[in-house]
């Protein structure tokens, strides 16, 4: 009896000092394509409120809070590709934008999409498509629509940038070109990826 109770102390005890954490952070798109997190690190994702948004600017999206003191916040803030929460993605708008948040992935499929916010910085409206090189730097505001490519690229979704996406399929271009969408029908242009993706991967 007395060996069993030390054994059943000492598993107890492993179990505190040794907690069972489920990786929640991507590095990578490549991580986050294969549905593979490879760190794991304690933190709050919040979503900002109406109040937060209208005092500092920018959108409702989410802030990590309360990081683990042993992890590397600044790197978990301007770093990592994203983290993993109740079974939903969320994409660290920094690398391509240079905006502290996170942006919940709407879908992963062939092509990736979500709801962001504009960068600020010319560089990189220019890497994102928002503007070209030898235009000026657009005045930022509100919500946009975001793509993510297959290699990995984010690039700010437009009806022209849709149209070259899905070209390869007949009936959805056509259906687009007979659609009229507007830059802010960012939902039916997400709609035309979300079919896409069926029938790119049925």
């Amino acid at each position: 009896m007395k060996t069993i109770l030390i054994t059943l102390l000492t598993i107890a005890i492993s179990i505190v000092a040794y907690p069972q954490t489920e990786k929640n952070i991507f590095r990578t798109y490549e991580e986050f394509k294969e549905n593979k997190p490879s760190e794991f690190a304690e933190f709050k994702l919040k979503k900002r409120t109406g109040f937060n948004v209208f005092m500092m600017g920018g959108i409702t999206n989410y802030r990590l809070k309360k990081i683990d003191p042993n992890a590397n916040s600044e790197k978990m803030k301007k770093e990592i590709w994203g983290v993993f929460v109740d079974d939903s993605v969320y994409i660290n708008s920094y690398p391509y934008s240079q905006i502290i948040g996170f942006n919940k992935i709407i879908e992963n499929g062939y092509y990736s999409y979500f709801i962001g916010e504009p960068a600020r910085l010319k560089d990189k409206q220019i890497s994102l498509g928002i503007i070209k090189p030898n235009d000026p730097q657009k005045a930022v505001c509100c919500k946009t629509s975001y793509v993510i490519l297959p290699n990995g690229e984010v690039k700010w979704l437009t009806p022209e940038l849709l149209s070259e996406l899905i070209k390869d399929n007949q009936k959805l271009t056509e259906e687009l070109r007979a659609d009229n969408i507007l830059q802010e029908d960012a939902h039916k242009m997400f709609g035309y990826l979300n079919r896409y993706n069926k029938l790119k991967h049925p």
